[in-house]
């Protein structure tokens, strides 16, 4: 697990939308998924649900940004 993978789970987590997600890190956007799927095979589950254009987290996702979160 990288830094950077965080940074684009977090923004694609906000946008809910890996281009948008692309643009806010300064990378294109299939760097920034394929970023993205090298870290969800890493942990063995999906961060996101990609339905077409659509992209929206998992269970798994939510609860990653839950443990991380500083409330």
């Amino acid at each position: 697990m990288e830094m950077f993978q965080i940074r684009y789970v977090l923004a694609a987590a906000r946008s809910l939308n890996f281009t948008k997600a692309a643009a806010e890190c300064n990378v294109s956007q299939p760097a920034l998924t394929k970023a993205i799927k090298n870290l969800e095979a890493e942990l063995g589950t999906d961060l996101f649900h990609r339905e077409g254009r659509r992209v929206r987290l998992s269970d798994f996702g939510r609860s990653m940004l839950r443990c991380g979160s500083m409330e």
